[in-house]
């Protein structure tokens, strides 16, 4: 695939041709269990993502202008009883790392086969689980050991930014927030920025992994990496078009986003749904129209690519077989009946 005919690549019409493809798939007609099947799938795929936030709140107590000895004081208190309880601290600290490391991996893993099992739903129009759970194993292995490999890097990568934010934030309590150094605030700046370009950059790989190279290796039955070297060999030559995508969904993620809120706003109204929609599989059923629409657009837009990127199966035109039709030859006079 060293060189491409230029193709009319489009961001808009695939979001109609989504909006057909997701009422077909569930309204005509509407099953109830097909929509828990694939609710579930959806419930996978997007495991673990946009968990709600809990808010902290630091309240360092009502100072006045004159306290800065007293922030200092509970600053040197709070060091000493860390350290004071440090084996206890390290000990619990051990035990909710390990934990959080377990369930952050099995939640990697659910959703790499999510992923698959979903989008087998909406490609071939079927709500199904242990067939596509099976079937793209090998696939969703794949994807999940490269889920590790940027977690890791993610990880690393924001240690680096944020171990010396929190150095010079550190640094400022000490002052009580009274000594601004210039030296420190400009470091402070460029670490900010470089973390926010990396997070943005990490999003992009993420969601042209989930976009594009997914459906990939869903119809080339390829490794993570053998998809990635497909649609990169496919997006340098496109290049606009999908600089295009990513600002269209950027867009799209924001309307979706604001739909999605105003049904949960809508459903808490009224106590018992609200409750209801407490259970994160509840919700992810009543939001599917949205999800379906959601996978179906970026599988659309790929498909423009050419038919070896469409995972929408294309209906075959039914042909008579030969033997049904009659043979056409020279017609031979019946003899006439000579019994009469």
């Amino acid at each position: 695939m060293d060189t491409l005919p230029p193709r009319q690549i489009s961001v808009l019409e695939p979001v109609g041709a989504a909006i057909e493809k997701t009422k077909e798939i569930l309204f005509q007609p509407f099953d109830l269990g097909k929509w828990f099947i694939l609710g579930f799938c959806a419930w996978l795929a997007t495991l673990g993502d946009g968990g709600g936030g809990g808010g902290g709140n630091f309240n360092f107590g009502n100072r006045t202008g004159g306290s800065g000895p007293n922030f200092q004081h509970e600053l040197h208190n709070l060091k000493e009883g860390i350290l004071n309880n440090l084996p206890v601290i390290m000990t619990v600290g051990i035990v909710v790392v390990l934990i959080v490391l377990v369930l952050t991996f099995l939640f990697m893993w659910l959703k790499s086969r999510g992923q698959f099992m979903f989008l087998h739903g909406v490609a071939q129009n079927v709500g199904e689980v242990v067939n596509p759970w099976s079937r793209y194993a090998r696939q969703a292995n794949s994807l999940f050991l490269f889920k590790i490999v940027l977690w890791l890097i993610g990880s690393v990568v924001a240690l680096v930014f944020i171990v010396p934010l929190i150095f010079i934030f550190i640094s400022f309590m000490e002052t009580d927030f009274k000594v601004f150094a210039v030296a420190a605030i400009i470091p402070a700046i460029f670490l900010v920025i470089g973390f926010i370009c990396f997070c943005i950059a990490l999003t992009v790989l993420k969601v042209l992994t989930k976009d594009f190279v997914v459906p990939i290796m869903y119809l080339q039955d390829c490794t993570v990496t053998e998809g990635w070297k497909r649609f990169w060999s496919l997006a340098r030559y496109h290049k606009g078009s999908f600089v295009l995508f990513l600002l269209c969904l950027f867009v799209v993620n924001i309307v979706l986003g604001m739909i999605a809120f105003a049904v949960v706003l809508a459903a808490c109204c009224l106590c018992c749904v609200g409750i209801i929609f407490m259970i994160p599989y509840i919700r992810t059923v009543a939001m599917l129209p949205l999800l379906v629409w959601r996978r179906a657009y970026s599988a659309l837009f790929l498909a423009q690519f050419g038919p070896e990127f469409d995972v929408f199966p294309k209906a075959t035109p039914v042909v008579v077989p030969s033997a049904s039709i009659p043979p056409v030859g020279p017609i031979t006079p019946t003899p006439p009946d000579q019994n009469f």
